[in-house]
């Protein structure tokens, strides 16, 4: 199957740590569903925050896709996703250490006009809660 460029350029920027150009390849209103957080982003800024806070919880993540399926304007791709978990300290109790966490996904990509208009992001939510403990 041949490679998709946007789709490339998107894990790329994800596995560089680099938000500003993962959020760049989204349409200025596009917008991210994280579905097992029942929660969305939409601009481009709000992306790049977004990812900036998901990098510093795992400062270590990498993601491993395969190869996108497409159907129409939409692609599919299923990933691994690794990294440590770092949690936030607080005032009031010590803070845990770090644990490692691997998660197995599938983003749904809606594209466009060469720019990611939507991304739906699949995970077990139980079982990164229970990997972060």
């Amino acid at each position: 199957m041949t490679e998709d460029p946007l789709v490339a350029a998107l894990y790329a920027a994800y596995n560089a740590h680099d938000a500003g150009a993962a959020a760049a390849l989204y349409a200025p209103d596009g917008r991210h569903d994280e579905i097992a957080m029942g929660q969305s982003r939409s601009g481009q800024t709000a992306l790049a925050e977004g990812l900036a806070g998901f990098f510093r919880m795992l400062p270590d993540v990498t993601w491993e896709p395969e190869a996108p399926i497409r159907s129409a304007d939409w692609r599919a791709v299923r990933y691994r996703m690794r990294g440590t978990f770092t949690p936030r300290p607080r005032p009031e109790a010590p803070c845990p250490a770090p644990r490692t966490v691997v998660i197995e996904g599938m983003h749904l990509l809606l594209i466009r006009d060469g720019a990611i208009r939507i991304s739906q992001d699949y995970w077990d939510k139980d079982v990164f809660l229970a990997q972060i403990g």
